[in-house]
């Protein structure tokens, strides 16, 4: 089972579950490669930056804390990904590393993004519009995004049918564990609802045009790891 770098990703799993694990596996495996110009980070985290804010800033091309900075975010990201729609358009059928950086779009906490209360309900329903354009044209262009939620209800996560690649910690159910990793991945054999509270990080991969189902353990990645990457990012 290996997960795929270049495929637009979902992570769902309850408070605890290890989440921070996942997100900061793919940042050590990505840094090297951020470190060369060949990916670029932009990160989204609803929570304030608390857990984006572990990593050197000069990992990060653009952040956004709030969901207002979310919209501005995506407005410029939307803007590139119509911009190289434009430049490469009969040139090449996907844009990879070696013609332009790799954008890879980490989203914590992605159902704030997409679930807004009073007057933040217009700049929810804007970011939504936004990011569903860039997960359907996105690909093609060399764009990946990572959305990590506790919430797989599609109230909550309303493109969710726009991820091919799921990973399910720790959930509450049968039913639950379908919504966020499809039904074919548990007729075989997931079982997210089963993971023991005290073994965050146990996860379950999924890959929705294959029905594949696979469990797995991440790494936990403390602070100081995370801090490194920026410092040899910095180097």
């Amino acid at each position: 089972m290996a997960v795929a770098a270049s495929r637009h990703t979902l992570v769902t799993g309850l408070t605890g579950s290890g989440k921070g694990s996942i997100a900061g596996g793919w940042l050590k495996a990505q840094a090297p490669f951020i470190a060369k110009g060949l990916v670029q980070l932009d990160y989204i985290d609803l929570k304030g930056g608390m857990e984006a804010g572990m990593v050197n800033p000069k990992l990060i091309h653009h952040h956004a804390w709030s969901l207002s900075e979310a919209a501005d975010l995506l407005h410029k990201l939307d803007n590139e990904v119509a911009r190289r729609q434009d430049k490469y358009r009969g040139v090449v059928r996907m844009v990879t590393p070696d013609v332009e950086p790799r954008l890879l779009l980490m989203i914590d906490e992605a159902a704030e993004l997409t679930i807004g209360i009073g007057k933040a309900k217009s700049e929810a329903a804007e970011a939504t519009a936004l990011l569903d354009s860039i997960l359907r044209r996105g690909r093609s262009c060399g764009v990946v995004v990572v959305a990590l939620t506790q919430d797989p209800r599609v109230q909550a996560m309303p493109l969710r049918p726009r991820f091919p690649q799921r990973l399910a910690l720790r959930l509450n159910s049968e039913v639950e564990a379908r919504m966020a990793l499809g039904d074919a991945a548990v007729d075989n054999g997931a079982t997210p609802w089963l993971i023991p509270a005290d073994e965050p990080g146990t996860c379950w991969y999924a890959d929705l045009d294959t029905g594949a189902a696979q469990c797995f353990r991440a790494p936990y990645v403390d602070d100081d790891t995370l801090r490194m990457l920026g410092a040899a990012a910095d180097a």
